[in-house]
Parts: structure tokens; C-alpha cells; sequence
């Protein structure tokens, strides 16, 4: 998955993030093989969600402090929401991966990348459009 600016967002934060977001997916293309024991799945998954638990907690903070809230958006709720069907997903993932069961390499990057396509592109946005409104209106 290669970086293009069509992902970034000019909220210097949620950009490094993302950025850090696609380096990570690049880096499980790159490791995960068909065959790959239980550990290094057990591993790329970890630190996929670990990281992007961080990112949502990041994104869900910025909206607090700019009244991007649930109670009175309805974008907000929807953005929300796909943070914790994301991680819902990865953890049953992760689940089948310790029940022994095989996890296809391709669908899971797709899963990944496909998610990550999506956020960026389109759920933050509605996100990033309210900070940066609030932020051009308090510097006058």
C-alpha cells in the first residue's frame, strides 16, 4: 500500500499516524507468509491493534476537544462506531488465530487494507473537516 496524499488529512497528528498505520500494513504484507506460525500472526495482529486502539483513542480526544460528539452528530457516532467494529473484527481474528484455526494472508491484508483505504479517505474526514473549521474560527 503506498502513501499518497489523497490520505492526508492537515491535522499534523492523525497524518503521522495514518502514515504509521500504512507502514504497519506494509510491513505485515512483507512478513506474513501462508505458513506463518501461530506467534508471528499472534504478533502482527497484536501490534496492529495495539496501535490503532492508540489512533482511535487519538481521534476520539481531538473530537472531545472540538465538540465533535456523539450526542450531536451523527457522522460522529458512525465514526465512532467503525473504531470499535475494527477492533471487534481484529480481535476475532485474533481469537480464531489461538483457536489454531488458519487465517488466509490475502484476506486479511485485504481486510486491512481495504479499513484503512476507507478511514482515512472517508471517516476521518468528516472528523477532520469539523477540527479544522473550529480551529480556522477560534484563530480569528
Amino acid at each position: 500500500m503506498n502513501w499518497s496524499r489523497e490520505f492526508e488529512t492537515g491535522i499534523a497528528e492523525i497524518d503521522l499516524q495514518h502514515h504509521n498505520l500504512v507502514k504497519m500494513f506494509n510491513q505485515a504484507s512483507s512478513e506474513l507468509r501462508e505458513d506463518s506460525g501461530r506467534g508471528v500472526w499472534e504478533n502482527i495482529t497484536h501490534e496492529f491493534q495495539g496501535y490503532a486502539l492508540y489512533h482511535f483513542w487519538t481521534e476520539e480526544d481531538l473530537a472531545a476537544q472540538y465538540g465533535y460528539a456523539p450526542e450531536k452528530n451523527a457522522a460522529a457516532v458512525a465514526h465512532f462506531e467503525q473504531h470499535r467494529l475494527f477492533s471487534e473484527e481484529i480481535s476475532k481474528i485474533r481469537q480464531r488465530i489461538r483457536s489454531g484455526a488458519h487465517i488466509a494472508k490475502a484476506d486479511y491484508l485485504a481486510f486491512l487494507r481495504d479499513w484503512l483505504s476507507q478511514h482515512i479517505t472517508d471517516s476521518d474526514r468528516w472528523l477532520v473537516a469539523f477540527v479544522l473549521e473550529k480551529q480556522r474560527i477560534s484563530t480569528f
